[in-house]
Parts: C-alpha cells; sequence; structure tokens
C-alpha cells in the first residue's frame, strides 16, 4: 500500500500537468518583475542569493519540463512542482526574516502560500508543505524582536491561509475523485456499447453475404426458368397459324409479356439490392463521355439529346452513375406523349456539390406525385405494356442519396419534367 501511495505522490492528470506548467511558466517572468518592484521602491529591501533571478529560471525550467515528453518526468511532474514551490516558499519565509517581516514580502508570502497549496492536488503533499512552512515562519517569528500583537498576527494570518486553501483543495480533489467515478463508468459504458456496435457490425455483414447469397440464388435459379419460358413460347408462337387458334395464339403473346414483366422485376430488384453494396469502387469518372455514351443507346429519329454544358470529372462510382442516367433518360422517354421528344442535359456548379439536371418535353407530372414516383414498385402510368415496373427512378434515388446526394423534381402537368440532383464534392 505504502508503494503504491508513494508511486502516485507525484502524479497528475495530463490537464493537471498543462495547467501546472502553464502557471509556472507565467510564474518566472512575474516573480522576476514583482520582486524587482520591490526593490525599486524600497531600496532597503535584501534579496538574499539573488533570489529574484533564480527562482524566476526554476520556475520557467520546471514549467516547461512537460515538453520533453519524458515518461519519468510526466509520471512525476507533481513532485517536480511541489519541490520548486516549496524550496521557493523557503526561500520566502527566510527573506521576510532578513528583510524584518516588511509588509512587502509578508504580502508576497501570503499568496504564494495561498497559490502553491492551490496548485498541489495531493492531500499527503499539501500536508507536508503546510506543515514544514508553519514551523519554518514559526521557528523565525520567535527568533526575532517582534512585538507579541505582530507575532499573533503573522501566525494566524498563515494559519488562515492555510485551513482556507486546504479546504479549497480538499474540495477540488473529492471533485476529481467524483469524476474520475464517472469517467469509469463512462468507459464501461462505452465499452459495453462498442461490443454492441460490433456484434451489430458483424450480424449486418452476414445478413449482406446472405443478401448476396439470396441475389445469385435470384439470378440463376429464378432467372433461368423465366428465359425458358420465353423462348419455348417465343417457339410455339412461331407455329401458331398451323397448330394454334386465334385464342391461343393471343395465350401466348400474353404469357410472353408476363414472363418479361418478371424478368424486368427480378433485374431489378437484383439492381435495388446490390447497388449499395460498400465496396463500389469510386474513380475519376468522365461524366460527358459516360452520358454521350448512354445518350446514344436512346437516340433515334424521333429523340433528340441534347448537353446545355460540358459536364464534369467527378469521382464516382462508373457502375452507379450508369444507373442514374441510364434510368433518367429512360424514364424521360417511356412516359413522353410528344412524337418528337427532346431532351436536354444541364450541370451547375457549387462550392460544395455537383448539380445535374435532365428536362423533357413530356407531359409533366401533378406536383402531389412528386414524391411517391421516387417509392418502390410505385408507378403514375398503368399501361400494361410490361416495360415499367416502378424501380428505376427509387434506385436512382437510393444511390444519391447513399452518397450523400440529393433528387428533386420540378415540374407541372403538360410542361414537361426536370430531374435535379446534386453530388458533394469530395
Amino acid at each position: 500500500m505504502i508503494k503504491n501511495v508513494l508511486r502516485t505522490l507525484g502524479s497528475l492528470e495530463p490537464f493537471e500537468i498543462r495547467n501546472s506548467s502553464i502557471t509556472l511558466c507565467l510564474g518566472a517572468p512575474s516573480t522576476f518583475i514583482y520582486l524587482e518592484i520591490m526593490k525599486y521602491y524600497n531600496s532597503d529591501i535584501v534579496m538574499p542569493f539573488y533570489g529574484n533571478i533564480l527562482f524566476a529560471v526554476l520556475f520557467l525550467i520546471v514549467g516547461i519540463l512537460p515538453n520533453i515528453k519524458n515518461k519519468f518526468i510526466l509520471q512525476h511532474y507533481g513532485l517536480f512542482v511541489f519541490l520548486s514551490t516549496m524550496v521557493f516558499q523557503h526561500y520566502l519565509t527566510y527573506a521576510t526574516y532578513v528583510n524584518n517581516f516588511s509588509l512587502d514580502f509578508l504580502l508576497v508570502t501570503y499568496v504564494f502560500i495561498f497559490g502553491s497549496v492551490l496548485l498541489l492536488s495531493n492531500r499527503i503533499l499539501v500536508i507536508i508543505y503546510s506543515t514544514t512552512e508553519a514551523l519554518h515562519m514559526a521557528y523565525y517569528v520567535f527568533q526575532s524582536d517582534l512585538t507579541v500583537v505582530y507575532e499573533s498576527a503573522i501566525l494566524l494570518t498563515i494559519s488562515i491561509i492555510f485551513v482556507l486553501s486546504f479546504f479549497v483543495t480538499n474540495g477540488f480533489i473529492r471533485y476529481r475523485k467524483r469524476l474520475e467515478i464517472l469517467n469509469i463508468d463512462l468507459e464501461e459504458t462505452v465499452k459495453k456499447r462498442t461490443l454492441t456496435l460490433e456484434q451489430r457490425a458483424k450480424e449486418l455483414l452476414e445478413k449482406n453475404k446472405d443478401l448476396e447469397e439470396f441475389a445469385y440464388v435470384v439470378s440463376h435459379d429464378l432467372k433461368r426458368p423465366l428465359r425458358n419460358i420465353y423462348t419455348l413460347t417465343d417457339w410455339l408462337s412461331e407455329d401458331e397459324e398451323e397448330q394454334f387458334n386465334k385464342e391461343a395464339a393471343e395465350s401466348l403473346e400474353h404469357i410472353k409479356k408476363q414472363v418479361t414483366q418478371m424478368d424486368l422485376l427480378v433485374e431489378g430488384i437484383l439492381n435495388y439490392s446490390l447497388q449499395m453494396e460498400s465496396d463500389q469502387t469510386k474513380k475519376e469518372v468522365n461524366v460527358h463521355t459516360l452520358v454521350k455514351r448512354i445518350a446514344k443507346t436512346f437516340v433515334s429519329e424521333n429523340v433528340s439529346i441534347s448537353f446545355e454544358k460540358k459536364l464534369p470529372r467527378i469521382c464516382f462510382s462508373e457502375s452507379q452513375l450508369i444507373q442514374i442516367f441510364k434510368n433518367l433518360l429512360q424514364n424521360a422517354i417511356k412516359h413522353n406523349d410528344k412524337d418528337q421528344i427532346e431532351i436536354s442535359i444541364d450541370y451547375d456548379a457549387t462550392s460544395k456539390t455537383h448539380k445535374f439536371s435532365i428536362t423533357d418535353n413530356g407531359p409533366g407530372i401533378a406536383e402531389k406525385y412528386h414524391k411517391k414516383i421516387f417509392e418502390l414498385f410505385q408507378k403514375l402510368q398503368t399501361d400494361g405494356d410490361g416495360e415499367t415496373i416502378g424501380i428505376g427512378l427509387a434506385l436512382v434515388k437510393k444511390i444519391i442519396e447513399h452518397n450523400d446526394g440529393k433528387i428533386r423534381i420540378k415540374s407541372k402537368e403538360g410542361k414537361g419534367t426536370t430531374f435535379i440532383f446534386t453530388i458533394p464534392k469530395k
């Protein structure tokens, strides 16, 4: 137990080391200046052993010691502070006696006693400091030729200062103990929550693996039978005139449409589920070249796609950019009611974001549907052509928001539609 007490006698918290270091660094010039002012206004004052210079240098050295980052110094810095302040305090007591207990030195002594005790954060060091200083001061007081009243006043003042400073220090020590207990409780809470988060992260990783396996099953075990059904019905349709009547032929065509719809649905679900994988590779992408390549697949005699400005290079997942622009362009074409479809792509930049917009001359969208169209499996038209499943825009929104971006729509019925989305600059 004694070893533990001795080991922790000079230990300080990091903030206490910093505060003590700053106090001593400021105290070094302050000590020198104050003692020089005393000498200037009272030429009879005696400064033994050039104490004004000696202790100013000592405080400066002790003040900068933590900057050395030596392990021993940091572990026992409280002792360095204690020894330097105690030596100076006893020097002041001796200098006060030499100067016949002049008021100048008494005031310095009183102030320094109070400040030093507050600087110490260990009860044992406070007791040692207080006891030795009280005995030292009492010895010189009784050795002097002071009157009984003056002696009593000095000793009483010293005692009051020690009592007050001890109460203040004791309160601080108790407060620090409570903080230590709270810190321990907080650390335990953080550890528990960290373990919980790690467990959840592990579970999420396992679920992601399950999702990948599910996607594999869907892509191979569901899409293959669908393709087989489509192929068989297509073969049967070729011989419909010879083997089937009109009603049977229409049924075959209906089966083909339903299979196509199911295939699109499966493909859409796969894209929606797997586009958010965390390992999506981000790299610098020439958006203008990429979008021009996508646009070429849609351009025809009745579809024109123009660029208002040259699109920039950005750091993003190329596959996700393809999904965004492909779905937005596809949406603008599929739901357009004009004979001549016109689409324009524009770009603007702010200090923090890339802003893209795709405008079409279609029928427009009523304001009450502006949020609904981004929901999964939501369609504003039920034309039954089998080409629309209501996943494309939901996928676009998910990709953009996953990358800390935003998407919105600007449209009125009969006046075309503009999709506007922003992506943060990385």
